[in-house]
């Protein structure tokens, strides 16, 4: 495995962040569950109080709730449970969110918003796990409708990202990064490639890569 450490039969997942704005208003997680790995992403909505505490507060609902998750739908669940927890709260505003769950066998989870999960294979097209979500309502309305995914676990990378880095790069550019790389570069190189030349960043971009 070179320079990265094994993480219960996976490269350990890498987790980076960067702001695109003056407070970065993504959150990402990554937890070991038993047998199982625990990935998160969450991007606090935009030009509206409370995106920060959304997010974190999405996060925070996984860290606690994760075990409780054993397929697809139970997932979609655990999302609607915290929309009405992020709704209620006085101060969080709206997120999105992609949970995913990966197992000795498969990789499963739900999702909501823009942000995204890709498998990307050696040597075939990605698959576009949150291809079917919904786009709006945002995780805070009280009317989020989370999109469950299932997949076999199969040799590549699983990549996770807010639409910082999904909005403003091409699927090929992304493809390309992750084959070339080990995930710690490619992770580094993903967040690079949509920056400006001015140093700066369009958004916040968060990506969590695992190479299975």
């Amino acid at each position: 495995m070179g320079r990265q450490a094994v993480y219960k039969g996976l490269v350990k997942p890498i987790l980076l962040s960067a702001a695109g704005n003056p407070e970065n208003q993504d959150r990402g997680l990554v937890v070991q569950d038993g047998s199982r790995v625990v990935l998160c992403v969450a991007d606090g909505a935009g030009g509206r109080s409370g995106g920060i505490e959304a997010a974190v507060m999405a996060t925070e609902y996984i860290r606690q709730n994760a075990s409780l998750t054993s397929d697809p739908e139970m997932c979609s669940e655990l999302l609607r449970r915290m929309d009405d927890a992020v709704t209620r709260d006085a101060i969080a505003g709206e997120t999105t969110c992609v949970l995913t769950i990966i197992t000795p066998d498969e990789i499963f989870g739900s999702s909501v918003g823009d942000s995204g999960i890709w498998f990307i294979p050696e040597d075939t097209a990605q698959v576009d796990l949150s291809n079917a979500q919904r786009r709006k309502p945002f995780l805070g309305t009280g009317s989020a409708c989370p999109v469950a995914f299932h997949h076999r676990k199969q040799k590549g990378s699983l990549l996770l990202a807010t639409d910082g880095l999904l909005k403003y790069t091409s699927a090929d550019r992304i493809i390309e990064i992750c084959r070339k790389h080990p995930a710690d570069l490619a992770a580094q190189h993903l967040i690079e490639s949509v920056r400006y030349p001015s140093g700066a960043l369009p958004d916040d971009v968060t990506v969590i890569l695992t190479e299975l």
